[in-house]
């Protein structure tokens, strides 16, 4: 049993302006916090179809004031303020937790987060005063910080990149990109392929 768990809870914070969110799934990028202030800075990214909902934030329960709301293509971020006390974000800083994601969506807050094993049920209990848990897991908290490429893997990416092999058109094939690193077509394409894969489970990991 590790020290350090992660822990994931979905609550319905009632009376908070995340309940609003009913049919939009957003996701929390940062917060930057100011406890003697009373405030907390979020930006939060929307899809395009969230824009209505992030003109009318400002007049959504906890929410202080917006700062700006960004529109490109199909994202829409808006940076905000909102108040600390009786807000999770409030509450899990004063926990001295660290985050690890936050999602809102069909009504609900759903946080990701590593804290000491001993802290789990404090926490726990915590988020019930908020509002309903939903649903929370605890599990064994294991970071990752890069997908772990072999030497290979790596020298072999790198020169696909470099020489053109990953742009469209093709500025050389694997043939040509195999050559130059002193390998045959099977090779190169054999490491590449495990690189592409690990990159992608460690991406779509989220």
């Amino acid at each position: 049993m590790g020290l350090i768990k992660l822990m994931t809870v979905s609550v319905q914070h009632e009376g908070c302006w995340t309940s609003v969110l009913e049919d939009i799934d957003a996701i929390t990028l940062n917060y930057q916090v100011y406890p003697e202030k009373d405030y907390l800075r979020s930006r939060l990214l929307l899809p395009s179809q969230g824009k209505e909902v992030a003109l009318r934030m400002k007049r959504l329960p906890g929410i202080l004031r917006i700062n700006k709301v960004s529109i490109h293509e199909d994202q829409v971020l808006v940076d905000f303020l909102n108040k600390y006390r009786d807000s999770l974000a409030g509450y899990l800083y004063d926990k001295e937790v660290l985050f690890v994601n936050n999602r809102i969506g069909k009504g609900m807050e759903t946080w990701s987060f590593a804290l000491p094993r001993d802290s789990v049920n404090e926490v726990l209990k915590g988020f019930s005063e908020f509002g309903r848990v939903m649903n929370y897991t605890v599990e064994e908290f294991k970071p990752k910080v890069s997908p772990r490429l072999t030497p290979s893997e790596n020298r072999v990416l790198r020169a696909a990149l470099a020489h053109g092999y990953l742009d469209y058109p093709r500025r050389a094939d694997a043939e040509e990109v195999a050559s130059l690193l002193g390998l045959s077509k099977v090779t190169f394409l054999h490491h590449l392929r495990n690189a592409y894969r690990k990159l992608t489970e460690f991406y779509l990991s989220d």
